[in-house]
């Protein structure tokens, strides 16, 4: 299976009776839900779309797309998700 070098590591780091066990730290992840806009007919150009283009840009910006849904209007609510800044973060 191949790994993601981008991917935050969390299993354990300690190994049987080397002492107090030491685990990595769980990412903290910051979630944002938007409407995509309005899909146009399917093009072979890459970054055709007003949708791909947004979803281009958030993901310059740290955000990856890790769930999409069909909403009542016809439009795509997407879950996007990127690891916080605990530094900004309130209590962080």
């Amino acid at each position: 299976m191949a790994s993601d070098s981008t991917a935050p590591t969390t299993r354990a780091l300690a190994s049987p009776g080397s002492g107090p066990e030491e685990r990595s730290t769980l990412p903290a992840w910051e979630y944002l839900i938007v409407a995509l806009p309005r899909f146009k007919a399917p093009t072979n150009i890459p970054g055709g779309s007003a949708a791909v283009q947004w979803l281009n840009e958030m993901g310059e910006r740290g955000w990856e797309a890790v769930g999409m849904t069909a909403l009542a209007d016809g439009s795509i609510a997407v879950l996007c998700k990127r690891p916080r800044d605990d530094e900004g973060a309130p209590g962080g």
